[in-house]
């Protein structure tokens, strides 16, 4: 009986690991697709380049930029004073060192990678359609901002990971959005910190279900089902891949005069499509790591005599 029974479960454990590598890898290629077409093609940098020239052109004014500017100016701070504040409770409540450490240390990953990539990795080739040729891909602030929701979502209890999945994806969505419309990144930057973001959430679960093994599926299952900021989740993910796909296609279709001389109205299609990509990506992206940590997710563990949620 030992020897029949080992194998199936050795084959159990695997099919439970594959999803996160093969999330991970999608993540990669996603990158990669991303800054191969809108860095490196002349369609991709355009649609980029117009709509930051969109947000520059509608959002200029003094009186609208100031307060919009300040909150990105303290948002990182702002970020990493929540995500200080929640995970020392929860380090302090839980005899759970590793999760609270972990998430902590997915936020530097995260920030670490994006910065490494941005100054020393990529290049932004200068095709003659851009003033600014320095490599701006992925943003860094909004990776932070993703990054410690996202290290939220790691200590949560699995009945409060859709509210904190759905609160957490809703903040990135809107420190994305904040720096195309003050023209501070292109849609891609904040597209490619988002992607940066889950990747590491998703390495730090996968750590952690090696540590704690998985969770009670059963009882994660039930939680997902019932819970109304799951279904709100859902579908701001559906309508976020609609959203995303309307929004190539229509970008692609639209004729590509010199970026320059695109009319205000122009500006502002391109302005529009560019938000919609940003928080359509974050709410899909949110979706499925919630997905993916509800079905094979690892626990979290509280002291003895609380048990286990």
């Amino acid at each position: 009986m030992s020897y029949t029974h080992q194998p199936r479960t050795t084959l159990r454990e695997i099919s439970g690991l594959l999803p996160w590598y093969a999330s991970m890898a999608a993540l990669v290629t996603a990158f990669g697709a991303c800054y191969l077409f809108f860095v490196h093609s002349r369609v991709g940098q355009w649609i980029d380049e117009a709509a930051l020239l969109g947000g520059q052109a509608f959002l200029a004014a003094d009186t609208t930029r100031k307060p919009a500017l300040a909150f990105l100016d303290y948002m990182p701070a702002v970020s990493a004073g929540i995500a200080a504040i929640v995970l020392f409770l929860a380090l302090i409540r839980r005899k759970d060192f590793a999760r609270p450490i972990i998430a902590g240390l997915s936020i530097l990953g995260a920030a670490g990678t994006t910065q490494l990539l941005k100054h020393v990795l990529l290049e932004r080739p200068d095709l003659n359609i851009s003033a600014a040729t320095g490599n701006s891909y992925p943003s860094g602030h909004t990776t932070f901002a993703a990054a410690a929701m996202m290290s939220l979502f790691l200590v949560a209890p699995i009945a409060q990971r859709p509210f904190v999945a759905l609160i957490g994806w809703s903040y990135a969505a809107i420190a994305g959005a904040s720096t195309l419309v003050l023209g501070w990144h292109r849609p891609s930057d904040v597209v490619a910190a988002y992607l940066v973001s889950a990747f590491w959430v998703l390495l730090a679960g996968l750590l952690l279900r090696h540590w704690h093994g998985p969770t009670d599926q059963e009882h994660s299952l039930k939680s997902l089902k019932s819970g109304l900021c799951q279904r709100i989740l859902a579908s701001f993910a559906a309508l976020g891949a609609l959203g995303v796909s309307a929004s190539m296609i229509l970008v692609l279709l639209l004729p590509h005069p010199k970026v320059s001389g695109v009319s205000e109205a122009g500006l502002l299609v391109f302005l529009g499509a560019g938000l919609v990509m940003i928080v359509g990506s974050a709410f899909v992206l949110g979706f499925l790591v919630l997905k993916l940590f509800t079905h094979f997710g690892s626990a979290i563990r509280f002291r003895a005599e609380r048990g286990m949620k």
